[in-house]
C-alpha cells in the first residue's frame, strides 16, 4: 500500500499557491456562507508517530510568552508545551480529575479551565459514554496555565457525551457548546453572564443530529467560527465540519466536509487565531479507532468575501440609411469605477483582432458603459466584440450583420 503523503489539502489547491499568497491579516476576515464554502485546510495527514496521543486536544496559545499549550484526553490525560504548535513536549503538570478541556482567558494572568467530571460512583469512565448524568461540567483556575486549581461545586449536572467548548464573546458573554444525547445526538447550547451560572440548554444545533465535538472562535470583526465534526453514524468516518454565525447562536454550515478521509476518522478539533493565521488541532485516529488517535494540526485559510469580477456586455446593430453603428452595452461587478475600457473587435469569423481604447468610457459609478462603434464599409456578415476592464474580460458578442 502507498503511504498517505505528508499533507493533505481539503480543497483543490496546490501547496506551493498557499505559499505565494500572503495570509488575510486578522482584521479581513470574516465568517459566513461565503468564505466557510471557499475555506481551504492544509493538514498533517497522517499523524505523526510522535504525535500526542489521545482526543479531544484543547489548544491554547500565550501570546505574552509564545508558547502554545496543549491538552489531551486520554488513559493519562496530559498537558503539553511547544515553541511552535507542532512538536510538543509533556510537561509536569497535573491536571484536575477530568477529560474534555476547553480554556478561557479572564483577563491578565487569569484562566480558567473547564472539564467534563466523571460522576463519582461511575468508575475510571461510563460504561456508556453519553449516558445521562455520567458527565459534569466544573472548572479549575490558574495565573500561569501551568498549575491549576480545581474549584468547588458544578457548574451543569448533565453534560452528555461531554467534549464542552466555552467561548467568552469580546461582549463579554459567555457560550457553551458540548455534545449532548437526548434522543438523538447533537450540539447543545448554553449561555451565561459570568460563565458560572449556565442556561438550561438547547439544542441540537441546527436540529443536526450528526453535528458533534464543537470548537467556537469569535474572529476580529465580531462574527464566529465554529469547527466541528460528524459521528460518523451515516457511515463512513468521522469528518470535519465548519460553521459561521454573526450572533452564536445561529450557524450556516459548509456545504462540504472540510476533511473527509477514506481511511482514518478526524474528529474533536481545536481552532485559534494566532498572529493572523487560523489554526486548527485535531484527533486523527486510523480506521476509526479511537484508542491509536493522535493529534495533528493543520492551518485553515477562508474564503473570499467579495464577489468575482464579472463583465458582461450585448450588442446590437443600428443601422441607418448610411452608417452602419454596433451599439453595446456593458454591467460589471466587482470592478472599480473608473477602470480603463478596451474594445476588441473583429470582422467575419477569420479577421485579425482590431483593439481600441480611444473613446471607450471607463466604468461608471454604477458599474456599467455604453460604446457605439461604426465599423465603415464592409462585406463581412457579422462583427465580434469583447471588452476589457482590468483584468476581466467579457464573453465575446456576436452580431450579424446581414
Amino acid at each position: 500500500m502507498i503511504p498517505a503523503p505528508p499533507f493533505l489539502l481539503a480543497s483543490v489547491v496546490s501547496l506551493a499557491a498557499l505559499m505565494a499568497i500572503s495570509p488575510a491579516s486578522a482584521s479581513e476576515m470574516t465568517a459566513n456562507q461565503a468564505t466557510i464554502d471557499a475555506a481551504s485546510l492544509v493538514a498533517t495527514i497522517p499523524a505523526p508517530t510522535d504525535a500526542p496521543t489521545g482526543v479531544s486536544p484543547e489548544a491554547f496559545y500565550d501570546s505574552t510568552t509564545g508558547t502554545y499549550y496543549l491538552l489531551t484526553t486520554a488513559p493519562q490525560p496530559t498537558q503539553y508545551s511547544s515553541t511552535d504548535g507542532v512538536t510538543w513536549t509533556a510537561t509536569s503538570t497535573v491536571l484536575p480529575a477530568g477529560i474534555d478541556w476547553s480554556i478561557v482567558q479572564e483577563g491578565p494572568s487569569s484562566y480558567r479551565l473547564y472539564y467534563a467530571e466523571i460522576t463519582p460512583g461511575s468508575g475510571t469512565g461510563p460504561p456508556k459514554p453519553c449516558t445521562p448524568n455520567t458527565k459534569r461540567l466544573r472548572y479549575a483556575t490558574s495565573t500561569d496555565l501551568r498549575t491549576w486549581t480545581p474549584q468547588p461545586g458544578v457548574l451543569l449536572d448533565d453534560l452528555g457525551c461531554g467534549v464542552p467548548h466555552v467561548m467568552k464573546t469580546s461582549a463579554g458573554e459567555y457560550f457553551l457548546y458540548f455534545n449532548k444525547v437526548d434522543g438523538q445526538h447533537g450540539i447543545f447550547t448554553a449561555t451565561s453572564a459570568d460563565g458560572l451560572t449556565w442556561s438550561t440548554p438547547q439544542g441540537p444545533l441546527n436540529g443536526d443530529t450528526d453535528l458533534v465535538d464543537p470548537a467556537p472562535l469569535e474572529l476580529p470583526d465580531g462574527t464566529f467560527l465554529m469547527a466541528a465534526s460528524t459521528t460518523g453514524g451515516k457511515g463512513g468516518y468521522q469528518e470535519l465540519q465548519l460553521l459561521a454565525s454573526t450572533d452564536a447562536v445561529t450557524w450556516v454550515k459548509r456545504k462540504t466536509a472540510l476533511l473527509a478521509l477514506s481511511d482514518a476518522a478526524v474528529f474533536d478539533p481545536s481552532i485559534e487565531l494566532i498572529n493572523g493565521e487560523l489554526k486548527l488541532w485535531f484527533g486523527y485516529a486510523p480506521l476509526g479507532d479511537h484508542n491509536s488517535a493522535r493529534i495533528t494540526n493543520g492551518v485553515l485559510t477562508l474564503g473570499s468575501d467579495e464577489p468575482d469580477p464579472e463583465l458582461t456586455a450585448t450588442c446590437s446593430k443600428v443601422k441607418s440609411a448610411k452608417t452602419l453603428t454596433i451599439s453595446c452595452a456593458a454591467t460589471s461587478i466587482a470592478i472599480d469605477p473608473g477602470t480603463p475600457v478596451t474594445a476588441h473587435v473583429r470582422l467575419g469569423s477569420k479577421g485579425t483582432w482590431q483593439t481600441i481604447t480611444k473613446g471607450v468610457p471607463t466604468i461608471s459609478d454604477k458599474g456599467t458603459f455604453t460604446w457605439r462603434y461604426r465599423p465603415g464599409s464592409t462585406k463581412s456578415s457579422s462583427i465580434t466584440v469583447y471588452f476589457t476592464a482590468g483584468s476581466t474580460d467579457s464573453a465575446p458578442v456576436t452580431v450579424k450583420l446581414k
